[in-house]
């Protein structure tokens, strides 16, 4: 259809083209509060930080573990998640079986020993305090949280301690 003699077109009243969005930029940690450089603070207070921790309380909630005398699954179900999440940030990755299988083993909850009453102590209330967890994996030696289920059983069976509290 042709313009109308009576209206006139200001350049605002012509098509325009489409707007196009700006290509994208690159994400830099900038704001507050954002970690950059070297990467997140690792050990110690700052814990050990890794992808799903959560998904080990799902692996060790159905497994059978030797619980000493006055010692809560809670409890005990905590320390397992906090040993295996910090074994599989290690690798950078989440928990998997393998993670929960080795700390069943470091912390002793695979055979019956002298060592669970002393856990139990050390453990207790553990599933609403997380300082205890955070004391009780930083008192794990990394090469003994690195090392596999089956060495890690034949070192406790040898009387070798895993773990210091």
């Amino acid at each position: 259809m042709a313009q109308q003699p009576n209206i006139e077109l200001r350049s605002s009243d012509l098509p325009r083209d489409e707007g196009r969005p700006n290509p994208e930029r690159r994400w830099v940690p900038d704001r507050p509060g954002e970690f950059s450089g070297s990467g997140v603070p690792w050990g110690g207070a700052f814990g050990m930080p890794g992808p799903d921790a959560g998904y080990a309380l799902k692996l060790t909630a159905d497994r059978d573990l030797v619980l000493a005398d006055h010692e809560h699954r809670a409890d005990a179900n905590a320390a397992v998640a906090a040993v295996a999440a910090a074994r599989a940030s290690l690798s950078r990755r989440g928990p998997t079986k393998p993670d929960v299988d080795t700390a069943i083993v470091i912390l002793g909850y695979d055979r019956e020993s002298e060592f669970g009453s002393i856990r139990a102590a050390a453990i207790a209330g553990s599933s609403h305090h997380p300082q205890r967890i955070r004391r009780l994996v930083a008192g794990i030696p990394v090469d003994v949280i690195e090392d596999n289920a089956g060495a890690l059983a034949k070192r406790a069976a040898a009387g070798e301690s895993l773990i210091e509290f």
